[in-house]
């Protein structure tokens, strides 16, 4: 499972909801997944559904740009950049499936708690960590099947 997906990639759902200040955002896990009815997302106004929650689906491999051939690199890329925001790891439900969990360990899920699928464009280090070392202006955590991935 990619623990940073869209809310349309297939079986995807919702594992957390977003939290925390825009500078400094946390997510709130969810005891289990809530699968994704896209007709609900009409209720968030001008929201994206990925400014509100945070989205686990099955791991598209090479049709995202994170995807290196063998690993997922945005996982490498957020536990070599990013500073740890707990000291234990906390409570997942799709830890037993997760692709970063797998490749990178307790590394990644001590940093997970702060990973937003959609981030504000700018050059702070959720930012960097977000960007593939080919990509086009903007920024996305997850599959980047959107434009400004």
């Amino acid at each position: 499972m990619c623990p940073s997906a869209q809310p349309d990639m297939e079986g995807a759902r919702i594992i957390g909801v977003l939290s925390g200040e825009p500078d400094a955002p946390q997510v709130a896990y969810l005891e289990r997944g809530v699968e994704v009815d896209l007709s609900v997302t009409d209720q968030l106004g001008e929201l994206a559904p990925s400014e509100v929650f945070r989205f686990a689906a099955k791991c598209e491999t090479s049709r995202c740009c994170h995807f290196d051939g063998s690993r997922c690199a945005l996982a490498g890329r957020i536990v070599d950049q990013l500073p740890e925001v707990v000291d234990f790891l906390p409570r997942c439900q799709i830890r037993p499936t997760c692709r970063w969990f797998a490749e990178r360990g307790g590394a990644a899920c001590r940093r997970c708690p702060q990973i937003v699928t959609m981030i504000p464009r700018g050059d702070d280090a959720l930012n960097r960590a977000a960007r593939p070392e080919a990509a086009v202006a903007g920024s996305t955590f997850g599959n980047s099947r959107q434009d400004n991935a």
